[in-house]
């Protein structure tokens, strides 16, 4: 009678052991499982706070870390962001300017300056070009100069006024291949070589 005790108390301490160890198996388990979860989540949660986090480098950079893949509209909202802001592009872009429209408003009356390359049979003339607005806000043609500016083109480039608008136009980079379209220094359209790194193709975006 006393040894079929001991037996029975041992089968009991027996599952108690063997349900005790299930138990740190499942919550070792379990635990590992959260962990995995919660490192997801903050990944997650990471892209969500900072969505273009590679727009911040250059447009090809950007498409490697995103997908080789890109779409031409994605590629585009991509430099646009890159090119967005005009007088950053101006610092660290290699820039050649193409045209410059300023409308200016001096002492109540409103210049137009214009600048822009003018095609000739051997190379391309620099010409500077002045217009004076009238009551209909007609403009009238006042200078015309090739290879430098004009003193009256000067004169009003230098005067105290109101800069009522703007137009730019640059091509950038190292080759020159791409050129930027600004009004008011906000980013128009682009249009050139895409600096996507699988081919250089040809690229045109308007905003």
């Amino acid at each position: 009678m006393m040894k079929s005790k001991k037996n029975k108390v041992l089968i009991i301490l027996a599952v108690l052991i063997i349900a005790r160890l299930l138990i740190v198996v499942f919550e070792s388990h379990k635990d590992e499982k959260e962990t995995t979860a919660t490192s997801v989540t903050s990944s997650a949660d990471s892209a969500e706070l900072n969505p273009d986090a590679t727009l911040s480098k250059t447009p090809a950079e950007a498409v490697t870390a995103q997908n080789t893949n890109t779409t031409r509209n994605e590629m585009c909202q991509i430099m646009k962001d890159h090119y967005a802001n005009m007088e950053s592009v101006k610092k660290i872009e290699k820039v050649s300017v193409r045209f410059l429209n300023i409308h200016k408003r001096v002492d109540g009356i409103v210049y137009r300056t214009r600048f822009f390359y003018k095609d000739s049979s051997e190379n391309e003339i620099p010409t500077y070009l002045l217009y004076k607005e009238d009551q209909n806000d007609e403009e009238h043609l006042i200078e015309t100069t090739a290879y430098k500016k004009g003193p009256q083109f000067l004169k009003i480039e230098k005067a105290q006024g109101e800069i009522i608008y703007t137009e730019e136009g640059m091509n950038i980079g190292t080759d020159q291949d791409l050129f930027l379209h600004y009004e008011n220094k906000i980013l128009k359209d682009l249009q050139g070589i895409s600096p996507t790194p699988e081919a250089k193709d040809f690229i045109e975006c308007r905003y």
